[in-house]
């Protein structure tokens, strides 16, 4: 197994091994607990041989899964659980690669290598099953269980990524490997297992080592800790309505989510709101009350920001200056070097290049944006300067009175059950593959959904879950994640077990529909093609199968399936009006093109801008990073060099950007913005034959892409789908702006 469990862990500690590809919507925060852990369940550094085993019957995470396709029995397990099936799987994996280590073999790849890729499968079983049920259905007992079992999982692993003999193992293939006589996919898991040791500091001198040691561990309790003060602040913060006037302006379905929300909550007198990306973005959409769009914007943009308890400002430091230092002592310049070194824009400086080619024009779009509102506004009865509270909603008002339509008259269209069989729909005809759903399941939440995902010869692929609604024992934003990857080794043939999560404000009554909003089915189809990366994977070896490949690229494969969300020939199979099952209207779908870069300034400039606070948090140096005392003023300076207007907030400020400070995403947020250059770039090869559907194009995107996992570098996989390398023109076309300058 070690699997990408491992793979994460040797890159860069435990909490990044469990934040899978994210969906550019939405915050994606971690997870909150107030106490410190409780004694009885602290974690040890050994474990009983006997009370293990003792465990082994009566623990289900223990146990052979007699479920559908293996799927984890979830009704049976208990918080309790988890601890000793941690400590169990630790053993094991320890003494696997004990035996690894004092093989008194020749190395080779499969008494190393394969043994390696398939050690642990216990611990990554349980670390599967802990990591997604906290993102998805946490509670205090788990939530204090994190802050006990990454650092643990960090040392675990930095033991191994650490070792000496284990290294010498694979320094050795590696010097080796053209003697091997190695297959294409073994030679591949090979390289990048000697480049993931490099990474982690295995060639490093032995006091250099195990200060890599300590910073990871302290990492490890860091990141967990950010994202525990950001769900704090999230969840903490409510804008309570109790005069009906208040709510002038919003739609009735929102009202009456809001009044479920309270009554919920014992209050049954007012209408509650909180800052659920989906909820908040509503709010400062269709308030007409400017005082309460600006409490809830302070309330966004202020999270782990105020001097509290849950003040993530020292952290955010912190962090800062441990990566910078275990930059330098693995011999880069900085955090951003070491980690854009293997990823396709290989440098800060063609990162920073890149996103000043789309700034300009996105920040001058932005500022013509913002004085056609101040416009609006000045002619009105009530003129007042326009402030960053109000762009949302002032956005719409322009948008209204150019095109004619809003949200409102959309959503009908967009019923959520609809909007699922249009993406089935557009894989089954690119693809070739179907989606059937089952029932009698093992789920962690009642609301969520299961398909059977199979090849067009009746071939079981893998198994899809789909979580789509926000509640409070989950984190925010919409991501995809993996119960179980896929491998091939030995003729043991694993199928994946993944899942889609959403975060849509649940509707007021339980038969009543989900109507989505335009963005929220792009992020759909969007998690959708994390999915399908992670379900239509053909490697045999975990390494190397599913999402894998560098962040700049695993985009790519999410955000090009967007492109079908809008494309009229789709419209007309799935956005059908939920009560009458009318077609969307034509001249809806026109002006649904027609408005389709409308506020795009402000979309880019916003993006980029925390894009930008990314790149120069982790282009700091250990002697730069330690010279920053306050992290809002380092924030401020970076985003007034490049010209940020106030009216516009990043889309992540450093204390809720969970993304680089909690996540996988550390000098890697621009990846959704490169990808864009490959998933605008790639669909034009679809519609350059004049068809969605292109046979021989998407024959191509799904062997060179969606199966092919990290077989190869991400720019070779992308030049065999296309035939050729990606051009900048079709994203800068995409967007409205004719060049970059």
């Amino acid at each position: 197994m070690t699997t990408k469990y491992l793979r994460n862990l040797l890159l860069g500690g435990a909490a990044l091994a469990l934040l899978a590809a994210c969906g550019e919507k939405g915050d994606h925060a971690a997870h909150d607990h107030g106490d410190e852990p409780h004694a009885s369940t602290e974690m040890t550094d050994d474990a009983s041989g006997d009370a293990l085993a003792a465990t082994t019957e009566e623990n289900p995470l223990l146990r052979e899964w007699d479920t559908p396709f293996g799927i984890p029995p979830f009704s049976l397990v208990s918080d309790e659980d988890y601890l000793p099936a941690f400590e169990q799987g630790i053993a094991e994996l320890e003494a696997e690669v004990d035996l690894i280590i004092n093989n008194p073999e020749e190395p080779t790849f499969d008494n190393t290598i394969k043994a390696l890729e398939t050690s642990g499968a216990t611990l990554t079983r349980v670390s599967n099953v802990f990591g997604n049920i906290t993102n998805t259905d946490t509670n205090d007992d788990l939530q204090a269980l994190e802050s006990q079992i990454y650092p643990r999982l960090s040392k675990v692993y930095d033991g191994i990524a650490l070792n000496d003999d284990l290294w010498a193992r694979i320094k050795t293939l590696y010097e080796t490997r053209d003697t091997l006589g190695l297959g294409k996919q073994e030679m591949r898991v090979l390289e990048l297992y000697h480049r993931d040791f490099v990474r982690r500091g295995a060639d490093l001198e032995p006091e250099t080592k195990e200060r890599m040691k300590e910073i990871n561990a302290e990492l490890s309790e860091l990141t967990t800790k950010f994202g525990q003060n950001l769900l704090a602040e999230t969840k903490d913060f409510e804008l309570v309505i109790t005069d009906e006037a208040d709510l002038a302006g919003l739609q009735q379905s929102f009202i009456d989510s809001a009044k479920k929300t309270a009554e919920g909550k014992g209050r049954d007198d007012a209408w509650i709101f909180g800052l659920n990306r989906s909820v908040y973005e509503g709010f400062m959409t269709q308030s007409e009350n400017r005082e309460l769009r600006k409490q809830l914007f302070e309330g966004y943009t202020q999270r782990a920001d105020n001097g509290g308890d849950t003040d993530s400002g020292e952290i955010i430091l912190r962090i800062a200056r441990l990566r910078a230092e275990a930059a330098r002592l693995r011999g880069y310049d900085n955090h951003a070097h070491f980690q854009l070194e293997t990823r396709m824009a290989k440098t800060a400086q063609n990162t920073e290049e890149f996103l000043l080619q789309v700034w300009r024009p996105g920040l001058a779009t932005a500022k013509a944006e913002l004085a056609e509102m101040q416009a609006m506004v000045d002619a009105s009865d009530n003129p007042y300067k326009v402030e960053a509270w109000d762009w949302w909603h002032l956005s719409e008002k322009v948008r209204q009175e150019k095109y004619a339509f809003d949200d409102s008259q959309l959503k009908p269209y967009f019923e959520m059950d609809a909007v699922w069989d249009g993406a089935f729909y557009m894989a089954e005809n690119l693809f070739g593959i179907t989606f059937t759903k089952l029932e009698d399941t093992p789920v962690w939440h009642p609301s969520v959904s299961v398909y059977d995902l199979q090849d067009a010869d009746g071939t079981h692929l893998g198994v899809f879950m789909v979580d789509m609604y926000a509640r409070d024992s989950k984190r925010g934003g919409a991501w995809m994640s993996t119960y179980r990857g896929a491998s091939n080794v030995d003729g043991n043939n694993i199928r994946p077990i993944v899942t889609n999560n959403l975060n849509l404000t649940k509707p007021a009554s339980d038969d009543a529909p989900t109507l989505m909003a335009f963005n929220e089915v792009e992020t759909l189809f969007h998690e959708f093609g994390h999915g399908l990366h992670g379900l239509m994977t053909t490697q045999n070896y975990d390494r190397i199968s599913g999402v894998g490949g560098p962040r700049d690229y695993t985009e790519f494969p999410a955000q090009i399936l967007e492109h079908w969300a809008s494309e009229p020939e789709m419209l007309a199979v799935y956005a059908k009006h939920y009560d009458t099952g009318e077609v969307i209207p034509t001249e809806l779908v026109d002006k649904l093109k027609e408005a389709a870069n409308h506020n795009e300034g402000f979309r880019t400039t916003e993006f980029i801008a925390a894009s930008l606070l990314d790149l120069r948090w982790h282009m700091l140096n250990e002697e730069e990073a330690n010279a920053i005392t306050d992290p809002r003023e380092f924030e401020k300076e970076v985003l007034a060099e490049y010209g940020l207007i106030p009216e516009i907030e990043p889309r992540y400020r450093s204390p809720y950007f969970s993304h680089i400070f909690a996540g996988g995403y550390s000098a890697g947020y621009y990846a959704y913005l490169w990808s864009e250059i490959l998933d605008a770039d790639g669909f034009d090869a679809f519609k350059e034959t004049g068809d969605i559907f292109d046979p021989e194009v998407a024959l191509r995107l799904r062997i060179h892409v969606y199966e092919a996992g990290a077989v190869e570098e991400a720019d070779e996989l992308y030049r065999k789908f296309r035939g050729k390398d990606p051009s900048i023109e079709p994203l800068l076309r995409n967007r409205g702006f004719t060049d970059g300058s």
